[in-house]
């Protein structure tokens, strides 16, 4: 199931790859991402922390 993730824009389901990596900030809590598409809209992505896990 998990290698049918991907990310998508929230907005028109556009994939996000790393050029539309705009800000990454890593925390204790694990990592965040957010990316700009085409469209204009940020989308935001959360990735816990493995150690957690």
């Amino acid at each position: 199931m998990l290698e049918q993730l991907s990310c998508t824009c929230d907005n028109c389901d556009a994939p996000l790859g790393d050029e539309r990596l705009i800000l990454s900030m890593t925390t204790d809590a694990g990592t965040r991402r957010a990316y700009e598409c085409s469209c204009r809209a940020v989308t935001v992505t959360v990735v816990g922390n493995e150690a957690e896990q």
